[in-house]
């Protein structure tokens, strides 16, 4: 209450306001608010807590500095309630003074003390109470309060008389304050102007108090159109009052105002220059190169400049990235035209050289004194540039300086990472060694930056572990297409696998997710089970490196964990035996508990039918068996006999698919809301096509091998009731592929697509491709016992065939 509003006037205070909640709405949808693609920590400059809030980020602000602040329950004890203090003779605590300067309630013990000892202060904070319930600060920016103008015009012309009779300098200059904000709350720009000037600027001995009064005057000012005085202004408060500094800077930049060359006139010596400069220098959306050199020239102690040049880095880093990486940017309009994304990066590399240069030079100007955090920058942008061979120089050279900034030397290290990744061509034992320990130093970070290092270091070497494989299937179903030229080892292939594994949010981050992490379910789900037993094998190999070690404890994987995805890609590929070979490698206490005891309860042999027992007397080993066996004894049948036996196996190879009730022996997780397009096309954009094409070889979701094994059965039978219900189930599965093809179409088209037009092309597609095996059963069986019983018994079977009759009517 004796504080100004955040900016100089309730609108700029309501803006703001709003602007950081469309900040937050906006954002990306991660544990760090401010993320985006970078690798260079700004935290590596010297940079007082306080301004980190300025740190370059998508949002309005680096909030995570305001929430590291406020993120305490220490009590912040500010300018306001040091100068209250010693003006109480320190006769009441912090909270005490807390409570009475902002608590709101107008019984406090500060002002009783006043009451017994000082009428005048009481007096003044009794007036102070009323201005602030006059013009209360708006709790959000959805429902600002109402102002009342005409008590605060009362309190105006009681704030004139009781500065004038002010016992002394400090209710006087509190006084002149109150008055300054109080014209600029009715909307008198002028006035509150004129009172700084009489009452503010003339007083002989100034504190903060009178720099919360000029920051007023400067929206006022701004609010009267002298944009460049203004930008002045507002440049002195945030040069010599920390305590107004964010709201000086918020005041250019909740409305988009750039430096005027005109602002530097109102300038008096150099120091208020640099101000100018250093207020403009961290704006977004403008080049800060020519104001930090000025900054240097004039004032090469000023402790925002490597501030500064970390904001540079930061604003431009992401194009030098690859497009299509997760990455937020301020009105960027070049990530959907690629030839404007060229165009910028190529004018970025352009600019980066002169950011170069410009560190390089303040490495080397003993003024400056950090050549340590320089020489990083400049080795940093050589990395962006991909002259590996100088940014290992300039590194080098950076590592022999001293530092005490502990973020500094976490940067030199990420990218000593950085160049190891970048600069190997061939993997050896010592190469290994480098790598693995930085890896434990990197991995599990909570700090975007850190992560995403760490991602494309893992990424990078998985690649190179993988050697020539081809990744034309994409995901690691690329291990069974290995290029014969120059095949990667089983044990390459295998830490490839597990450096992947690395860069999932499971694994890569401790309680954070952040968008360059991957999933390690979709990892799982698309590796191939070759892949899966070349990775039990080096997790299993009796004479380990130490990088071997160390990297299975990186990712903690446990070997009934191994077994366990070996076992569900070797059912996912139809390999039972195998399956059940790895499955009986797993502790089996792991059967008898979740999610296998809710997950795995039903006969995985049954499928909702009439006369079924549901009771489960199979574990994934004897199921995976009994499929084996199936498989074996139905190749030396004939009639009904390998009739049931392929009906068996289409129930066994139905229930592993999306739509059974074991789909938990072929992956860890299952949604209703599948077939999961979105992991396949909207993550990775609507035409990723080869995504698309991989989901349509997904028997998972077509459940295509059951429908060969029920097709076989109706073959195999003079049975007609067994044929019946095979037929049946093949005409299912035959519905299930149109579905996966259907949802494959949704996601080529876009998600937004006219839904009219999208059903009524989907039902002409149903009935040229996906309605075969449905027209042969209603034209076979549909007089059968079987069919009498399931329109009797079964909900499911008299939906598919009205579903399907509907369709065929169109």
């Amino acid at each position: 209450m004796l504080s100004s509003n955040l900016f100089s006037g309730r609108f700029r205070r309501t803006a703001l306001t709003l602007a950081i909640l469309v900040g937050f709405a906006c954002g990306p949808d991660s544990s760090d608010l401010n993320e985006f693609m970078s690798l260079f920590m700004p935290e590596s400059s010297n940079t007082k807590p306080q301004d980190r809030l300025f740190f370059y980020t998508p949002q309005l602000y680096n909030y995570d500095a305001e929430m590291d602040m406020e993120g305490t329950d220490t009590l912040i004890v500010d300018d306001n309630m040091q100068a209250w203090a010693a003006y109480t003779n320190h006769k009441l605590t912090d909270r005490e003074l807390y409570d009475g300067l902002y608590g709101g309630e107008a019984t406090n013990p500060l002002s009783q003390y006043l009451q017994a000892s000082n009428a005048p202060a009481l007096a003044y904070l009794q007036l102070a109470y009323a201005a602030n319930q006059a013009a209360p600060p708006p709790s959000d920016a959805w429902s600002p309060p109402a102002v009342d103008t005409t008590q605060l015009t009362t309190l105006l012309t009681q704030t004139k008389e009781a500065y004038a009779a002010a016992p002394d300098a400090f209710l006087k200059e509190r006084y002149g304050f109150q008055a300054v904000k109080i014209a600029d709350q009715i909307g008198d720009s002028e006035q509150s102007q004129t009172l700084y000037d009489q009452l503010v600027s003339t007083l002989p001995k100034k504190t903060f108090i009178s720099d919360w009064a000029l920051c007023r005057r400067a929206g006022a000012v701004l609010a009267s159109g002298d944009t460049a005085r203004a930008i002045y202004e507002f440049a002195q408060v945030f040069d010599r009052c920390p305590s107004r500094r964010k709201e000086a800077e918020g005041s250019l930049r909740i409305y988009g105002i750039r430096f005027q060359e005109k602002a530097l006139s109102f300038a008096k010596n150099d120091r208020e220059k640099v101000a100018v400069y250093a207020l403009c220098a961290i704006q977004p959306k403008q080049d800060a190169l020519p104001f930090l050199e000025e900054i240097v020239k004039l004032a090469p102690q000023n402790p925002l400049i490597e501030l500064i040049l970390s904001r540079e880095i930061n604003r431009n880093e992401y194009f030098f990235f690859e497009k299509g990486n997760p990455v937020y940017v301020e009105d960027d309009k070049t990530r959907a035209d690629s030839i404007a994304f060229e165009k910028h990066r190529s004018e970025t590399t352009s600019y980066f050289g002169k950011l170069k240069a410009f560190a390089l030079n303040a490495a080397d100007n003993k003024q400056l004194n950090n050549p340590a955090y320089f020489l990083t920058a400049a080795a940093y942008l050589d990395y962006l540039a991909k002259d590996y061979g100088e940014s290992k120089t300039n590194l080098d050279k950076a590592v022999r300086q001293s530092t005490s900034n502990e973020d500094l030397k976490k940067q030199i290290a990420l990218q000593q990472m950085l160049l190891l990744a970048a600069q190997t061509e061939t993997i050896t034992p010592e190469t290994e060694t480098q790598l693995i320990g930085y890896l434990e130093r990197f991995g599990k970070s909570v700090n975007f930056r850190m992560n995403n290092a760490f991602i494309a270091v893992c990424q990078q070497f998985a690649d190179k572990y993988k050697g020539s494989i081809s990744e034309s299937k994409g995901g690691w179903l690329s291990s069974c297409s290995r290029s014969k030229a120059n095949p990667a080892s089983d044990a390459n292939v295998a830490k490839a696998f597990l450096l992947s594994m690395l860069t999932t949010h499971e694994l890569a981050s401790d309680n954070a997710y952040f968008m360059n992490n991957t999933e390690q379910l979709d990892l799982e789900d698309t590796t191939a089970a070759k892949t899966a037993q070349q990775v039990v094998a080096f997790a299993t190999q009796p004479t380990p490196s130490d990088f071997d070690k160390r990297l299975l404890k990186l990712t903690n994987f446990s070997n009934d964990y191994l077994y366990a995805l070996l076992g569900r890609r070797l059912m996912a590929e139809h390999q039972y035996t195998q399956a059940a070979d790895a499955f009986a490698k797993v502790s089996a206490k792991t059967w008898k508990e979740e999610p296998f005891t809710q997950n795995f309860a039903l006969n995985p042999f049954t499928i909702n039918m009439p006369n079924e027992n549901p009771t489960n007397p199979y574990t994934p080993i004897t199921f995976a068996r009994r499929m084996a066996e199936l498989q074996e004894q139905a190749k030396g049948a004939a009639g009904d006999k390998a009739a049931e036996l392929y009906y068996q196996l289409g129930c066994g190879a139905y229930n592993l698919s999306w739509y059974g009730n074991a789909w938990l022996l072929v992956r860890r997780f299952r949604s209703s809301a599948e077939p999961n397009v979105y992991q396949y096309a909207t993550y990775r954009g609507p035409t990723d096509e080869a995504a698309l094409e991989r989901l349509t070889q997904e028997t998972y979701y077509t459940t295509a091998p059951a429908k060969a094994f029920f097709e076989q059965a109706v073959k195999a039978a003079s049975n007609p009731e067994l044929a019946a219900k095979a037929a049946y189930m093949a005409a299912r599965c035959e519905e299930n592929i149109f579905t996966t093809r259907k949802a494959i179409e949704q996601a080529k088209r876009g998600f937004g697509s006219d839904p009219e037009l999208f059903t009524n092309d989907m039902e002409a597609l149903h009935q040229q491709q996906y309605t075969t095996l449905f027209n042969q059963y209603t034209k076979q069986y549909t007089k059968s016992r079987f069919h009498t019983e399931m329109i009797r018994e079964c909900a499911l079977y008299s939906a598919f065939l009205a579903g399907e009759t509907a369709r065929g009517s169109e």
